[in-house]
């Protein structure tokens, strides 16, 4: 009797260990450049500036300055400067952190809406642009080149450098990897911060159309982590904070074809992981633990990524099954305001396979992300596979593997390998096709505790 009770208490201590793994929790915010660091000096500001008006007066002395300032009444209107790289599958990939400070006090703030979005420096530095931030997993989008940095409107390049070291995390004395493009009005935009050898192949005197890709988003600079700053001066050299509002004194109209409101509250990613992702320091690349396949009785856990998080506010997320029905439902409440957060929890599967679906539902927008589960057979539980995500890729891919490996090799089309990584001992590996050209390719990874292999093809676009 007593072996009974033991044996039943056992169970239920197990049980109950279960349903409280089932219902773990986790999340927080993030933000982006806690330090205000500013992201141009005054020495930067004046080298550049020299640099530009340099370009244009060659430009023009040459007959190549596509406009003459100061002749043209077109009226610029800006569409959103970036754009996610086709293949990935985000609801969206940034956030903003600041706008332009409009109060030149020292330690006084204010933006466009009157609001202190925005910072200064006892420097005497006023921020002059609007930052636009990378959200989710901010390095590995980098590392990936998820995120785009557009023109958003047409004109001339006047001004480009590139060759920058791109992962800064502080205040440092180096040039940014920019571009700035003239407009038709005799306005100009500076797209700063961008990724060391992503910048568009055209020059100083080239024309760019509005939407076309001028380089990646990385942290090139004087930046604590990879965004876009966006900064725009009309034809007379004067800085214009491009959005229309009450403590905007810079125009009485909207620079933007679509303004954008001032909190963007939403979504940007709905995602399934097998773990809790680690955001890590800067600049390192994030473990992110995503994982789209699964099987019964799997823990997974359900993660929402949101911008512009507002207190007194709720989403609501669902876990549905292939037959349609609710497996789980819950609703996270919101008590602070956030520029970005992440929020999820565990639920371990049920027996039911086929593609579910996790839906987070906030401020009227719902996203969707599917899943697959399927029972392993006993052959296939011991058999090595692999998947590559993104496939294709622009720069590098992740490998998900059923079995630790420890190796991988790449070939070419002609055999020879062009690279190798030995020492894995791992389910998971970031393979870096940077240094490639674009092309087919053949992965091949060795298992670790036995004589299985696997190849899979990568496409280097």
């Amino acid at each position: 009797m007593k072996q009974i009770t033991l044996g039943c208490l056992i169970a239920l201590m197990m049980a109950a260990a279960t349903a409280v793994k089932a219902q773990q929790t986790a999340g927080g915010a993030f933000t982006h450049n806690p330090d205000e660091l500013p992201c141009l000096t005054q020495a930067d500001y004046d080298y550049y500036n020299d640099v530009v008006t340099q370009n244009t007066a060659l430009l023009e002395a040459q007959g190549l300055r596509a406009y003459q300032p100061g002749l043209s009444s077109e009226i610029i209107a800006f569409d959103w400067p970036v754009a996610q790289a086709s293949g990935f599958e985000y609801n969206s990939t940034w956030a903003i952190s600041n706008y332009v400070d409009h109060d030149d006090t020292t330690g006084a703030l204010e933006d466009w809406n009157c609001g202190v979005r925005t910072y200064d420096t006892s420097s005497g530095y006023d921020h002059k642009g609007l930052d636009i931030y990378l959200w989710p997993f901010t390095w590995t989008q980098v590392d990936q080149e998820q995120t785009e940095v557009v023109a958003a409107a047409s004109g001339q390049i006047v001004f480009k450098n590139d060759g920058a070291f791109d992962m800064n995390c502080d205040f440092n004395s180096q040039q940014w990897n920019a571009v700035y493009v003239e407009h038709s009005d005799g306005s100009m935009a500076w797209y700063g911060h961008m990724k060391n050898g992503s910048l568009t192949p055209k020059n100083v005197g080239d024309m760019v159309t509005a939407g076309e890709k001028l380089g990646i988003v990385a942290s090139s600079g004087n930046s604590t982590g990879p965004h876009l700053h966006f900064e725009v001066y009309d034809v007379n050299g004067d800085l214009i904070d491009p959005y229309v509002g009450p403590c905007n004194p810079t125009t009485t109209t909207s620079w933007w074809a679509n303004q954008k409101d001032y909190l963007n509250t939403g979504i940007n990613a709905v995602l399934t992981h097998t773990d809790i992702p680690d955001f890590g320091s800067c600049p390192a690349i994030e473990t992110t633990h995503i994982a789209n396949s699964f099987q019964p009785g799997d823990t997974v856990w359900f993660f929402g990524y949101y911008r512009d998080q507002r207190s007194g506010t709720s989403a609501l997320c669902e876990v549905i099954t292939p037959s349609g029905a609710v497996f789980s439902s819950w609703t996270r409440d919101f008590a602070n305001d956030y520029y970005s957060s992440w929020w999820g929890r565990s639920r371990v599967l049920s027996s039911e396979e086929g593609t579910w679906r996790f839906s987070v539902s906030y401020n009227g927008d719902t996203v969707t992300h599917e899943f697959d589960v399927a029972e392993l057979s006993v052959d296939e539980s011991s058999l090595l596979q692999l998947s590559a995500y993104p496939n294709p890729t622009t720069h590098s891919t992740q490998i998900t593997t059923t079995l630790p490996i420890a190796n991988y090799k790449i070939y070419d089309l002609t055999g020879k390998i062009i690279a190798q990584k030995t020492g894995i001992n791992n389910i998971e590996a970031t393979v870096d096709l940077s240094s490639v050209s674009p092309g087919m390719y053949f992965l091949h990874a060795k298992a670790l505790d036995s004589d299985q292999s696997i190849g899979v093809k990568l496409l280097k676009e």
